[in-house]
């Protein structure tokens, strides 16, 4: 199998490199902090962000985004929405029609206002061959081996079939979704909900309140991936109801931890600050509004 790029050392990224490797696919793994690549080069642990975890010798870390092989076919990207398109910008360097991006990354672009795909679009042009895949999948756990399931939404079926042959395995099943829309609307907005979860834990709201939250959040998700042209069922699957009930009852969840300090009368900034992190759920969030 040709090497595939992955374009994020962040947890998610590298956890997604892991299950590829695992199929005997090897990455390039792009770091944007060279301490990171060290580390993975000399110790094959990424120390930052799956620091429990040993990395496989598939795997090739490395910095400098600008020297890619145009011939490389599959290259995915797990860059927070913050930083999403310039990070992609750089790539066009090296874009070439042949090649299929996939998508790992949630949120709204604030500015624009813009999903994922929409940004490689408007980058790459409306041709690019784009997929995305999501659902509820803690990185940590992916990387353990632990089974996990997630939608994979492309409008080709037989190219989506392809990259489901490289990430499908004993641990990791990907299922078909032909609504790209509707599945990154789930992946961004059930992170607002998640905060809005974790607010009510830490002003000390009772299960029945936050059952009520979350029936009505869910409604709302629906309307919003119609007004996007969404479909209402893909909220029901693993991109939408399945990533919220992950996100909004795990205390894995970084959003629900932010949440909850937040209700708990901290100020988001101080927050930030403390954690060293900006949540997706906090960006998407300027966005929605």
């Amino acid at each position: 199998m040709n090497t595939v790029l992955m374009i994020g050392e962040g947890a998610w990224g590298t956890a997604v490199a892991t299950v590829l490797a695992e199929n005997g696919i090897p990455v390039k793994l792009w770091c944007n902090d060279s301490r990171v690549a060290q580390d993975i080069h000399k110790i094959q642990i990424n120390t930052r962000y799956l620091p429990e975890i040993t990395l496989s010798h598939l795997i090739e870390p490395f910095v400098d985004l600008e020297q890619i092989d145009k011939e490389i076919e599959y290259v995915f990207i797990s860059t927070p929405i913050k930083y999403f398109r310039a990070v992609a910008a750089r790539c066009t360097k090296w874009y070439a029609p042949h090649q299929k991006w996939i998508v790992l990354s949630k949120g709204i672009e604030n500015d624009s206002l813009l999903l994922p795909v929409q940004i490689l679009k408007e980058l790459f042009g409306e041709s690019v061959q784009a997929a995305v895949v999501m659902g509820p999948s803690f990185a940590g756990e992916v990387a353990r081996k632990q089974l996990t399931a997630v939608n994979l939404g492309m409008r080709d079926y037989l190219i989506a079939q392809k990259i489901q042959a490289l990430l499908t395995n004993d641990f990791f099943h990907v299922y078909y979704c032909d609504d790209l829309i509707g599945m990154q609307i789930g992946g961004a907005l059930k992170n607002v909900i998640a905060l809005g979860i974790g607010i009510l834990d830490g002003a000390g709201y009772g299960d029945n309140t936050k059952a009520f939250f979350l029936t009505q959040a869910l409604h709302e998700i629906m309307q919003m991936a119609r007004l996007f042209g969404g479909k209402q069922e893909t909220i029901y699957g693993l991109s939408g109801l399945g990533d919220m009930v992950l996100t909004c009852t795990s205390e894995q969840s970084r959003n629900r931890r932010v949440g909850r300090a937040i209700g708990q009368g901290h100020t988001v900034e101080q927050i930030l600050i403390e954690t060293g992190y900006t949540p997706e759920g906090v960006n998407t969030a300027c966005s929605l509004y």
